[in-house]
């Protein structure tokens, strides 16, 4: 009898584990796939830093972006990590393409966005919370539910991460692009802190 019982709770339960993978960084499970980098911009360990610079008719525009696939990360228990954004308009009078940062995270079912196309935390399209800003967010996605901060944000009763389409990681800033009749020189600074995953198997 005591055999059944454990056969039963055997393949009905989920074991779990927790790792913490490097943002933009290669670590020991993988590594990530970088690209958009020129002039004075960067991807360093947390941070992809674009500075545009340059006249309106020869401007310098780069838009450091990083990607990578975490297997089985939509079916994690809990996923992890900070988010913040920082922006600056150093010379230039009128922006004709807006600063803008965000991570993708599960095909975009997971969306953090800060800049001129959008401020907000959204899972399977809908917003949960507005972002600013210079402000710091500490994440942390349920399946059904998401902790920002200390409070809580219930999902819509249909959206689960489990429900995603892949498992990929995308993450993208872009410091603008202004118009002046001299020089202009604008950046953009996105911050993501290690990914902590607590898988299930």
């Amino acid at each position: 009898m005591n055999k059944k019982i454990f056969e039963i709770s055997k393949y009905n339960s989920s074991y779990v584990y927790t790792r913490t993978y490097s943002a933009f960084v290669a670590d020991e499970w993988g590594s990530w796939s970088n690209a958009g980098v020129f002039g004075t911009s960067s991807i360093t360990k947390n941070n992809l830093y674009a500075y545009s610079t340059g006249y309106t008719a020869s401007p310098s525009l780069p838009n450091p972006n990083s990607s990578r696939t975490i297997k089985g990360l939509r079916k994690a228990k809990s996923i992890h990590f900070t988010f913040s954004s920082a922006r600056n308009n150093y010379k230039g009078w009128y922006v004709r393409s807006q600063p803008d940062g965000y991570i993708q995270l599960l095909n975009g079912y997971i969306f953090v966005r800060c800049g001129g196309n959008g401020n907000y935390v959204q899972v399977g399209g809908n917003n949960l919370l507005g972002t600013s800003d210079r402000a710091g967010y500490d994440l942390t996605f349920y399946q059904r539910y998401l902790i920002c901060n200390g409070s809580r944000y219930d999902y819509p009763q249909d959206i689960k991460l489990s429900k995603a389409t892949h498992d990929n990681i995308y993450a993208s800033c872009f410091a603008g692009f202004i118009t002046s009749n001299d020089w202009f020189q604008q950046d953009y600074s996105l911050s993501i802190g290690d990914i902590t995953v607590e898988h299930t198997v």
